[in-house]
């Protein structure tokens, strides 16, 4: 049903609304003032008073009255979104807001697989929304709606290649991760993450309306405990479980390495301990295309996650061996071998 019209005339339910109501004695200025209600175009005093002098008019049931003034007070004061016509824009923001939520809460421990299942759902209803606008397809031949995966493949794709390709890497994610145990290492693909929650937020503000920012509703993640430079240290010299291990493979494998530095594929910052007083911030955000950024860039070792810098596990080098000398070839002799020739990079 087409509650309203987009342009400055009434559309055909909105006279017989009028109508219904000039013949209950509503006046044209507060007939005016309930059309116009969130009404994109608004309409003229002259709409509603040649509808009321229209005889040939067919009126509006008490039914159809009741359910407008339901559409009318559904507008959300903040977005302008109205779940009658705005179904998968809300659905888009509310399953994003989900998915960060249940990823900060320190109390759960299913995190990656939600995120990632919430995050790719957010970006699926926001990519219908824009196919549906921009007249692109919404559906399969058989039916179903289209996916993530096959939006990004079209030709009507608005988004660069940084944004597509982490979506790719977080459709992966979420295939890959679907009923694993994985351990306490979700944090492994927390850089996607953020980088698609900062994706989702400039995309939805840039196709649809900057009333949709999330920002406002969303904050920075805190936590009661502090992370000692001990535990900063541990974290990052961790290996990964095998299992981890083979999905940041499929997940990365690849790609190139301006990709993989692209802050709209994966997002990092560095943390930095300052020394100050008690009333200035302990953390500090450093951009690096300032000059305090770039200075920072001089002095630190530029670190890549392992999966990167080492993507054959001892277990795949001992395979490898075996697989193309048909020798005999086992951890033992792995390791005698990477120690005799010095393979591995200093770490200190």
């Amino acid at each position: 049903m087409e509650y309203e019209g987009e342009t400055a005339s009434l559309s055909v339910f909105e006279r017989r609304i009028v109508k219904r109501l000039c013949n209950l004695g509503e006046t044209n200025q507060d007939i005016q003032a309930l059309i116009n209600k969130d009404r994109k175009s608004t309409i003229n005093f002259g709409r509603i008073s040649s509808v009321k002098k229209d005889d040939t008019q067919e009126e509006a049931s008490e039914a159809e009255v009741s359910r407008f003034l339901e559409f009318k007070a559904a507008y959300d004061a903040r977005t302008g979104l109205n779940p009658f016509v705005d179904e998968r824009l809300i659905k888009s923001r509310e399953a994003m807001k989900l998915a960060v939520h249940v990823f900060n809460s320190p109390t759960l421990s299913f995190r990656a697989e939600t995120f990632s299942l919430l995050a790719v759902t957010a970006w699926t209803y926001l990519v219908i929304e824009y196919s549906f606008r921009e007249g692109m397809p919404t559906e399969r031949k058989n039916g179903s709606a289209i996916s993530l995966s096959d939006f990004l493949s079209s030709k009507g794709c608005p988004f660069s290649s940084g944004v597509r390709e982490n979506l790719k890497a977080l459709v992966k994610v979420r295939d890959l991760t679907a009923h694993r145990i994985l351990g306490p290492f979700e944090d492994s693909w927390i850089c996607l993450f953020q980088a698609s929650c900062l994706n989702f937020e400039r995309e939805i503000v840039r196709l649809f309306d900057s009333r949709l920012s999330l920002s406002a509703e969303m904050s920075f993640a805190i936590q009661f405990t502090g992370l000692s430079i001990g535990q900063a240290i541990g974290m990052a010299a961790s290996e990964l479980p095998e299992k981890v291990a083979s999905i940041n493979k499929e997940v990365f494998s690849g790609l190139p390495e301006s990709l993989l530095n692209d802050q709209e594929f994966q997002f990092s910052v560095v943390y930095t301990t300052v020394d100050s007083s008690k009333s200035k911030a302990a953390i500090q955000f450093v951009s690096p295309e300032t000059s305090a950024g770039k200075e920072i860039s001089n002095v630190l070792v530029k670190m890549r996650p392992s999966h990167i810098t080492h993507p054959y596990r001892p277990s795949d080098v001992v395979n490898k061996v075996i697989e193309k000398t048909g020798r005999n070839f086992n951890m033992s002799m792995h390791s005698d071998a990477w120690r005799k020739h010095g393979v591995r990079v200093r770490t200190h």
